[in-house]
Formats: C-alpha cells, sequence, structure tokens
C-alpha cells in the first residue's frame, strides 16, 4: 500500500502534525474515484434491464462490483435505487471505471448487439491491458466472436462471448451461461461466473467453458433456435386444442396437468418452463394493463398473430444446412415466425380461399384418447427438435474445431435458461453415458417405439377434422419417420430423376460405385 508506506515515513521524518495532515490526505485520496484503483472484482458496462440484473446478482453473491452506462444519469440513479449495496461502484468516465477493477480487469458487457457492442468492445480496449478480459454477453453469430476473440487476442487482451438465457427473472436470480472464446479465461472468471449461475437440481452451476473462439454464442444459438421450436410446439398444442372446441378454461387445466402427467418411465416428463408460460398464456384475461378491458375476456384471442424474432433462428438454420444436417423443426419454427408477419398477405388470401373444417361434437371419452395422442406428439416432437439442435452442435464443433463437450453443455440447461425442464436431465444422463450416441432419440427408443403410432394418428385427424396448421410437429414427424427408415422410396425415385435429365449418377444398393441408366430422350 503506497499510501500506507508514505505516512509510516511522513510520521517518522516530518515535524509534528505533519504526520496528520499526511493522513488525512491519503484519507481523501483514497476516497475519491481515482483512487478506488484495483478494488472491484468485475465490471459491468449497460444498466439496461439485463445488465442491471446481472449486477445486483453478482453483487449479492459478495463480490466487488464496478458499474458504468453511456449515460451517467443512468448509473447514478441505478445507485440511488440500490443504496444499500456497499459493493456497488459506479463511475463516469470508461477510464475511472477500467482503473477501479483488479487484474486481470473482467469487464462483462451488457448493451445492444451490434454496433454498441462494438463501440463498447473498441472503447475498453484502448484503456484495458495485456491479458485483461472482455465478455460480450449478446446474442451474436459465433463467426463474429470468432473473430472478436482473435482481434482482441492480437491487442494481447482476451475475449469470452457468453451467451445468457432466463431473460430479465434469470439474470437477478440466476442464469444460464453459455461461454466460450480465450481458453484462459475460464479460470480467471469461473468463481464469479458460477456463483451467479443458476444451480441445477444436483446442486452444478448452469456454466461451463463451451470451448475456444465463437463456441459460447454457437451454444447460445441453438439454445434460441430449439427456443423457437418448443414455444412453436405448445403454440400448436393450443391451436390443435381450439380446433377441437376445447374451451379456454379447460385448456389451462389440461396444461396445468402435463406438467406433473407421467410420461411412460418419466415422471413429469412435459414439465418445463416453456409449458409453464404456455398456461399463463392460455389462462391470461385481458386487462387495462395489457392495452384492453378488465372484462374477463381472453387477452390471446386479442393477440396480434404476429412473431418477432432476433435473428438467431434463423442463423442457427443456416449454419445447419450449410453443415449438411437436416434440422426441419428448427427450420419450420424459423419460417412460421416468417409467414406470422405476413399478415396482410395472409389477410389478402383469406378473401380469396379461406379453409374450411367442420370440427365434429367429441365425446368426453373420445376427447380423453385424442388428448392422449396430443401429449405424445407434443412430447415426441419435442425430443426430436432437441435431437437436431444436438446434431447441429456436434457437427459444427467439428467444422471449427471448438473443443465442445456435449453432455456438460447440456447440463446447463437444466435451470435458469428458457429450455430448462425434465427432459434436460435424462438427455445429459444419455450423452454422459454415451457421448458418441448416434442420436438424442436412441436414449427414448421405448417412449418412440410405444407411442409413434399416437403422433401419426394424432397428426391424421388434425389435418383431416381441424384447420390447425402445424408445421414444426408435422416436421418433428417426419424427422422421426425419415431418420428411422433404412430405406426411403421417395429419395430413390429423386435419385433416379435426377440422373434423367442431368446424367448425375446414382449409386445402388447391391454394389459399390456410381452409375448411369440408359433413358430415352423425353425433350
Amino acid at each position: 500500500d503506497v499510501c500506507s508506506s508514505d505516512l509510516a515515513a511522513t510520521t517518522m521524518a516530518d515535524p509534528p502534525g505533519l504526520g496528520r495532515v499526511s493522513q488525512l490526505a491519503c484519507q481523501l485520496l483514497q476516497s475519491s474515484p481515482a483512487s478506488a484503483t484495483m478494488s472491484s472484482d468485475v465490471g459491468v458496462v449497460g444498466l439496461a434491464v439485463m445488465g442491471s440484473n446481472l449486477a445486483l446478482n453478482i453483487a449479492d453473491k459478495g463480490f466487488e462490483v464496478a458499474v458504468f452506462n453511456r449515460t451517467y444519469a443512468k448509473t447514478q440513479n441505478f445507485l440511488a435505487q440500490n443504496e444499500g449495496y456497499k459493493n456497488l461502484k459506479g463511475y463516469e468516465s470508461m477510464k475511472e471505471f477500467v482503473g477501479a477493477l483488479k487484474k486481470p480487469r473482467k469487464v462483462l458487457v451488457l448493451v445492444q448487439a451490434g454496433a454498441a457492442t462494438d463501440s463498447t468492445i473498441a472503447q475498453l480496449a484502448e484503456v484495458m491491458e495485456k491479458d485483461d478480459i472482455i465478455v460480450d454477453t449478446g446474442n451474436a453469430h459465433f463467426r463474429d466472436q470468432t473473430k472478436r476473440a482473435e482481434e482482441l487476442e492480437k491487442k494481447g487482451l482476451r475475449f469470452l462471448g457468453m451467451g445468457i438465457s432466463g431473460g430479465e427473472e434469470g439474470a437477478r436470480k440466476g442464469p444460464a451461461f453459455f461461454p466460450g472464446g480465450t481458453l484462459s479465461v475460464w479460470e480467471d472468471i469461473r468463481s464469479i461466473i458460477e456463483a451467479a449461475a443458476a444451480k441445477a437440481e444436483d446442486g452444478r452451476p448452469c456454466a461451463t467453458m463451451n470451448g475456444k473462439g465463437g463456441a459460447g454464442s454457437c451454444v447460445k444459438m441453438y439454445h434460441n433456435a430449439g427456443e423457437y421450436a418448443i414455444l412453436q410446439i405448445w403454440g400448436e398444442v393450443h391451436a390443435i386444442l381450439q380446433g377441437w372446441g376445447v374451451p379456454r378454461e379447460e385448456q389451462g387445466r389440461l396444461l396445468e396437468e402435463w406438467k406433473t402427467k407421467q410420461g411412460g418411465e418419466h415422471p413429469h416428463l412435459l414439465g418445463s418452463y416453456m409449458l409453464d408460460i404456455t398456461v399463463e398464456v392460455v389462462k391470461a384475461a385481458d386487462s387495462t394493463g395489457a392495452g384492453g378491458a378488465d372484462d374477463g375476456s381472453a387477452l390471446i384471442t386479442k393477440t396480434m398473430d404476429m412473431i418477432g424474432s432476433k435473428g438467431t433462428g434463423l442463423w442457427s438454420v443456416q449454419e445447419a444446412m450449410g453443415a449438411g444436417v437436416p434440422a426441419p423443426s428448427l427450420a419450420e419454427a424459423v419460417l412460421a415466425r416468417q409467414m406470422s408477419m405476413c399478415r396482410p398477405e395472409r389477410l389478402a388470401n383469406a378473401k380469396v380461399f379461406r379453409p374450411t373444417a367442420e370440427a365434429p361434437a367429441y365425446s368426453a371419452e373420445e376427447l380423453k384418447e385424442m388428448t392422449e395422442d396430443l401429449f405424445w406428439s407434443a412430447a415426441l416432437s419435442i425430443i426430436a427438435s432437441y435431437a437436431q439442435m444436438f446434431q447441429c452442435l456436434r457437427a459444427l464443433d467439428k467444422q471449427f474445431e471448438f473443443g465442445l463437450n456435449l453432455p456438460a453443455t447440456i447440463a446447463t440447461f437444466r435451470a435458469g435458461c428458457i429450455l430448462q425442464g425434465y427432459l434436460l436431465s435424462p438427455m445429459t444422463k444419455a450423452f454422459e453415458k454415451d457421448p458418441n450416441l448416434p442420436s438424442l432419440m436412441n436414449a427414448f427408443d421405448k417412449e418412440l417405439t410405444q407411442n409413434f403410432g399416437r403422433f401419426k394418428r394424432c397428426m391424421a385427424n388434425v389435418l383431416s377434422k381441424t384447420n390447425a396448421a402445424v408445421p414444426v410437429m408435422a416436421a418433428s414427424m417426419n424427422y422421426i419417420l425419415t431418420m428411422h427408415s433404412e430405406n426411403v422410396p421417395s429419395a430413390q425415385c429423386v435419385a433416379l430423376q435426377r440422373d434423367v435429365f442431368g446424367r448425375h449418377g446414382f449409386k445402388r444398393l447391391d454394389k459399390d460405385g456410381d452409375f448411369n441408366a440408359q433413358w430415352k430422350e423425353l425433350q
């Protein structure tokens, strides 16, 4: 401590009273922003919803947290609202903020993805030193994060692209973290991240180092793609129940039961955060707070049928197709959102042709059997969607050499994030038992064998007797059918079609090699 050594020297050599003056000077120096040098364990840039809640979460775990926001007024307001926290410090300039951090400095960036993130990282790079750590938590494409890691490493800095899932509540109480980047960073920041992370039922924190470059952001991209698919599946369940004439109140009761419903050998098979929020959505009444009236009517029937998105689902599908990994459920979830946004076109088309269907009156016994079919249709669709998601991660890990540990990554989804639910535990165990499992679906062979017939029967009923559009469920059924087929007749047909018009050749089942057949001229 420089101040202490200076004070000792002064009190020994200087005239009486001067030591006291020096002591007071040191106290003033220590209370000034500039003298808070290297007192904070971690810094947070960006005090919007996610940044402010994550800062409080980390502070709750006993760490000293420095905060910075582009507008100092917001920093002052945040500190005033949380004046009880003595381990939160705010700074007006980036230089002061960085100067307050212990080496190696660790900064979590929670600003809007894109230009704002680039600008923030550039400002940090100007004032940070060798081996300091920048952590971008935004929804970024993993290719961009790989580039950022390489650029910052050339400057002597270290980088993590670390997706966060859990929203506002997760950030405050404990989210799931998906870090990836400079491998040496993890041990320096691990204690902070694991303390702030959600904890699974076995006590393990929902955070693991996923690998180098953009590995963490790649995992977050496919987390979001899985989220797109499963949210859409639950939306399709609602549409099917509505097509069967099941009232909203009864839908809510049924879905509430499904939270704890036994599915084969699995207790509460479908229990999950996404089912929880679906129940809330189906039950929700309109209100003045939602822009309507407190009249008890259903909010869902007054909601515009347009689904926004931020790009991660689309990126995931594009990467999957480029890597040659079939992911039809993930793709259809993206397409469903895109079609929902074409509302003007849909309204114009409906004036020309509107599909009709007469929903028959079902007995209680018939509905009981139909909803059992629907339960298994949802379950198998969700399992198929997860299977596609994990196959994509495997392929991209191989292509980009991330160094992904798939069982450890899946384990981080078990709490704190949007995907959290019962199924993540048996999925984690399946890959821990056999990391080379050909497909996740193989771990649910009993469920498939016993209930795929119900899935097909449900889809037949929906297509023939309702107007419910079920793109993800239908894609999931076709994925299961195709990926468990020893022979695909349609593929045989198309392979020969290509040989007819383009002489592209084909392979045979009965011998090796490439072949062409002799075809008559058709043009």
